[in-house]
């Protein structure tokens, strides 16, 4: 029997992680839920009426670690659903003890949802006896402590051979969010369109050995206010559609969020009630963070030149062929440093004492009217700026700030973090002046310091931001410098 030969060469297979060498990485990723009890406390707004939640984001609220190692080190990095991660550091402590990493290489960062549970003096009703209330926020703060120790090992346990590269691209659901002073009415937190914004979007995507998405990291700069006072729900804001539509979009993997210098960033839409308006942004913003994932090359793959097959077309053979693993050197440095401290002349604090003999008159007149709301907004407003004329009457401190900054270097990949809120001016520098082609920007983490750092420019603006700083207009500058260097000790 005659058999027929095929004159038709096999079809090219493309290659990808599954034919390179080993990188020498290894990874693995976690998940809790730590979706808390409704009826928590969620005083997050100083203009809300309500005190607990009403119910829960049905996308839920989660903890989520990802572990690197190179064989030698390790690095544990984690994104939580919380304002920011104050009170959880104990647990970076017991996560070291069980796994060996050393404290200093685990990182705790929140992604900023406004929609958590808390209890806050300064925040929510004025004058309720808030005990009853911060003993449940205290239950799920230790469960949620004991969850993020337990994805930290679980993660370590998890750890798989890996390639790790990073790419960019624009997301568009921020802007600046520092509306200027104009009339009568001041400075304002809101919508600035022709403020700065940074919609640089950093991803990460990370491959198991076989060429399968295994994790997805997003370092973006957005606050997580889309749901404001009027919001009952425990929510991750957008942040949690995000995620879901990455994992839709590359199944297998999981998601991480890392918040950047969104000091001065908001959504574009926001301050509602209604969880359609997060969802709908993550979602714009997950699906620009999947398009980014499915683009990066995590293994150095390039079209190769093969030769010419005669066609119709005459066709040259340019397959993608993989030369080799990306780097995978591991590095690490921290820095305490010292910035300047924020100081107020005779005259500003003239200015605010005159902001709150003018808010007394007005709480007054409030109460005539009966008017249940004009009364709350008089009484938040004369709360604003009492707490900030205390702050400004205090003796001057002539020591500085002091403020931890951390680099991280996973193979040609970078990352900075640091607690508090950076302006996303400085975010943008730090990011242009790395000697990596990749680098992730990251606020919001835990270590010494915090609260906003603007930059010098805005200081004559005033607002929000500038007026609860701690800092003076001379450490914006200070701060790029010690990034900066950090970034170079890594290198």
């Amino acid at each position: 029997m005659l058999v027929p030969i095929s004159l038709v060469p096999a079809a090219p297979i493309e290659q990808g992680p599954k034919d390179s060498k080993p990188s020498g990485l290894l990874a693995g990723v976690a998940r809790a839920d730590i979706t808390p009890p409704v009826g928590i406390a969620q005083m997050n707004w100083g203009s809300q009426s309500h005190i607990v939640s009403t119910g829960n984001d049905p996308v839920g609220m989660v903890a989520t670690a990802l572990v690197v190692s190179d064989g030698r080190s390790k690095f544990a990095m984690v994104d939580i659903d919380r304002l920011f991660v104050e009170g959880l550091e104990p647990a970076i402590a017991r996560a070291a003890e069980l796994t060996g990493i050393p404290a200093r290489h685990i990182r705790l960062g929140a992604t900023h949802t406004h929609a958590g549970a808390r209890t806050s003096s300064a925040k929510g009703p004025a004058g309720k006896d808030l005990s009853s209330f911060r003993a449940l926020v205290e239950r799920y703060d230790s469960l949620l402590a004991d969850k993020i120790v337990g994805i930290i090992v679980e993660a370590n346990e998890r750890l798989e051979p890996a390639h790790i590269y990073g790419g960019r691209g624009e997301g568009t659901i921020n802007i600046n969010r520092r509306v200027r002073a104009a009339g009568d009415n001041p400075p304002a937190v809101g919508r600035n369109p022709d403020g700065f914004v940074d919609r640089d979007l950093v991803v990460l995507r990370i491959d198991n050995a076989r060429g399968k998405p295994l994790a997805v990291v997003a370092n973006f700069q957005c606050h997580g206010t889309a749901l404001a006072y009027a919001n009952k729900k425990i929510s991750p804001d957008w942040v949690g559609m995000v995620r879901r539509v990455v994992e839709d979009s590359l199944p297998g993997s999981t998601s991480l969020f890392f918040q950047g210098a969104a000091g001065n960033q908001g959504p574009i839409e926001g301050f509602v009630g209604d969880l359609a308006v997060p969802h709908r942004l993550g979602s714009i913003l997950g699906h620009q963070v999947a398009a980014v994932a499915l683009s990066v090359e995590t293994v150095n793959r390039v079209p190769t030149f093969e030769g010419f097959v005669e066609s119709t077309a005459y066709q040259a053979k340019q397959h993608w062929r993989v030369k080799g693993p990306r780097a995978s050197t591991l590095k690490y440095a921290t820095k305490v440093i010292e910035l300047p401290r924020r100081s107020y002349s005779k005259r500003e604090i003239a200015s605010m004492e005159a902001r709150v003999n003018d808010a007394v008159k007005k709480v007054n007149a409030a109460n005539k009217t009966g008017d249940v709301w004009k009364m709350h907004q008089a009484g938040a407003r004369l709360r604003r700026f009492r707490d900030l004329l205390i702050e400004w009457q205090k003796p001057v401190d002539p020591t500085p700030v002091k403020l931890q900054i951390e680099a991280w270097r996973i193979g040609d990949v970078a990352v900075v973090s640091m607690p508090g809120e950076a302006f996303a001016e400085i975010g943008v520098a730090v990011k242009k002046g790395s000697p990596f082609a990749i680098t992730l920007f990251c606020g919001y983490s835990d270590g010494e310091g915090g609260g906003y750092l603007p930059t010098a420019a805005e200081y004559a603006h005033g607002g929000y931001e500038v007026e609860r700083s701690p800092y003076g207009p001379e450490a914006e500058q200070k701060l790029i410098a010690e990034a900066s260097a950090l970034l170079m000790k890594v290198k």
